[in-house]
């Protein structure tokens, strides 16, 4: 029997899926020793779990918060840190966040462990980031705060302000990219005519040598909507190797500078704004 299969089996309840993340974390070990979720498991083999990882520091957390009231707490996420678990096993169970690599939902629990107990779901969270996208997240604190933002996100109420380092000089100094984005054999997003309304505004803030700085405004919320779309215009973002096949910068360029949104509670317009990564600023001041 497969590895994988024999742990859904042993831990009754966890999802195949989930089973497979924790041995890829390496928190299972077969004879002492990793082995992958296809390993045949023969009689006699010894299979040792690590299912109660410690949990991750709420200060960690803390570092990233921007400002935070009762109702929602604006943080500025690294770029690396998954915004939460693969499996979405752990949006019924929230204690399976804990399980393999460290996510922001799992800091967000260690910081808020109520909010699953006051009926928060998905750890407050209202939208993501790309794991290697840097920026500004909203975190909903109560049912009311996390309803309405959702309802803001989906209706398109809010504007979402990036930074983004584009590969080659840009031509014009303004645009708006309005290119359809749909999915292709292989599960990969694309441009393509068949695609679903995609809305992207540019703007050149300033150019380098192989290099130009641009704010991005993405008027509809498509999945790597920014990425797709600057991969079309002929100058994926830097550090893009799925759509830009580039490997000259250490991470992915593209950083959520802010988010203006009216306030769940209070209903006044409201701006939460993450300051440039050091990271960031540094490659593009590099020659």
């Amino acid at each position: 029997m497969r590895l994988d299969a024999f742990l859904a089996r042993a831990l009754d309840g966890c999802p195949r899926v989930l089973c497979k993340e924790l041995v890829k974390s390496g928190a299972v070990l077969v004879n002492g020793k990793p082995a992958k979720p296809s390993y045949m498991l023969c009689g006699g083999d010894a299979v040792v779990a690590e299912l109660a990882a410690p949990k991750p520091d709420a200060a960690r957390f803390r570092a990233m918060i921007l400002s935070e009231d009762r109702h929602i707490t604006a943080i500025s996420k690294p770029a690396g840190l998954l915004a939460h678990p693969l499996s979405p096993a752990w949006e019924s169970s929230p204690d399976l966040a804990f399980s393999g690599e460290v996510t922001l939902a799992a800091l967000i629990l260690s910081a808020y462990p109520k909010l699953p107990q006051d009926g928060v779901s998905r750890a407050g969270l209202v939208h993501r980031l790309d794991r290697e996208t840097s920026g500004v997240m909203l975190i909903a604190k109560t049912v009311p705060a996390q309803e309405n933002l959702l309802a803001q996100f989906r209706h398109r109420e809010t504007e979402k302000t990036y930074l983004c380092i584009a590969r080659g000089a840009v031509k014009d100094d303004a645009g708006v990219i309005d290119v359809p984005i749909g999915r292709i054999t292989g599960g990969k997003l694309k441009a393509s005519h068949i695609g679903r309304d995609a809305v992207t505004e540019y703007r050149v803030l300033e150019r380098k040598t192989g290099k130009t700085l641009l704010e991005l405004r993405p008027r509809t919320g498509r999945t790597n909507q920014l990425r797709v779309h600057m991969a079309w215009l002929g100058h994926p973002v830097m550090g893009d190797n799925a759509y830009g096949k580039d490997n000259a910068a250490p991470r992915l360029m593209l950083h959520s500078r802010s988010i203006e949104f009216a306030h769940p509670h209070t209903g006044r317009k409201t701006l939460a704004k993450a300051p440039v990564p050091q990271d960031f600023e540094a490659y593009w001041r590099a020659d």
